[in-house]
């Protein structure tokens, strides 16, 4: 059914190396290619290190190949159009080492999102998924809609119960300026919030004239430890990479995020990735460059 990806996995996929000859010259000469260096030898490398292109530091240009999976995607539980287990299907399929669910919650936007007993059944299936998909793991988030005087619809316990929570933003449309960089910059400073998604994940990409204040928005989410996501969709419009550039200097942990409704969207990750590393955006920026463990390490810290 979905043959027509088996491509795409020595395109993008985070484990495969590009210079796969180079194990054999680590062989022959016991150097570990992926060790750092002393401190008094900076400038001696071996061929194998300069050559060795399946491993990036935190300091390096973010490259598709180091996208290690997708935090933001939908399933048919909401407004998705397939099974959490296609969904998986896929994220192996094209290489990633983890998927993230992160359908709706109940809202006034959303009449069709999850709600609590939803989420319970969900959870028992991504877990029994997981239990199954010996190179997938799977994370079970959700995507809430603020409220337009920044109310969240769960509270503080019950965010908990995911991996990582999402928070959008519907109703801003008729704030003024100064409004919406207050519901914003509080959405950013709340410790039950991982990522703060759409629209702030378009107006990162773009000049926000009139929009809201987003330094100061990006203040709050660097004293919060909140993600900021970069929105990988490849029809979006022309980008400019300066409030992503500020958000790197600042420490602000960005999201490269399709916000897949489909399978098929998945694998616009790389378009994201790619332009980010046009632009000049580090490794060490992104989470979903983190493995699966080290992203569990990271958002139970958070919590």
């Amino acid at each position: 059914m979905y043959s027509d990806w088996n491509d795409g996995r020595a395109h993008g996929a985070p484990d495969s190396s590009p210079n796969d000859s180079n194990s054999s010259d680590s062989d022959e000469t016991g150097t570990e290619a992926h060790e750092s260096p002393a401190p008094d030898s900076r400038g001696k490398f071996t061929l194998t290190e300069l050559t060795d292109l399946s491993h990036s530091t935190d300091h390096d240009p973010v490259r598709p190949c180091d996208i290690r999976g997708i935090l933001h995607s939908h399933s048919n539980y909401t407004d998705g159009t397939h099974s959490i287990a296609e969904m998986a299907e896929i994220a192996a399929e094209i290489g990633l080492e983890y998927l993230g669910i992160s359908d709706h919650f109940q809202s006034s936007v959303h009449c069709n999102g999850l709600d609590l007993e939803a989420v319970c059944y969900q959870r028992g299936e991504v877990d029994e998924l997981h239990s199954k998909l010996p190179h997938l793991d799977l994370f079970q988030g959700v995507e809430i809609d603020a409220g337009p005087r920044g109310q969240l619809p769960l509270d503080d316990e019950t965010l908990k119960v995911f991996d990582y929570v999402i928070v959008s933003f519907p109703d801003t449309v008729d704030l003024t300026f100064e409004e919406r960089t207050a519901l914003v910059t509080r959405i950013a400073s709340h410790p039950g919030v991982t990522i703060l998604g759409l629209p702030v994940g378009d107006w990162i990409l773009r000049r926000d004239d009139g929009i809201l204040d987003l330094e100061r928005v990006l203040h709050a989410a660097s004293a919060g430890g909140t993600a900021v996501e970069m929105n990988a969709n490849p029809s979006r419009l022309p980008v400019d990479w300066s409030k992503c550039l500020l958000a790197q200097e600042m420490g602000v942990k960005m999201v490269i995020s399709p916000n897949a409704h489909r399978a098929a969207r998945l694998v616009d990750y790389r378009h994201g990735a790619q332009q980010a590393n046009t632009a000049g955006l580090c490794c060490g920026s992104f989470l979903n460059t983190l493995s699966a463990d080290e992203l569990r390490q990271y958002l139970a810290r958070a919590r």
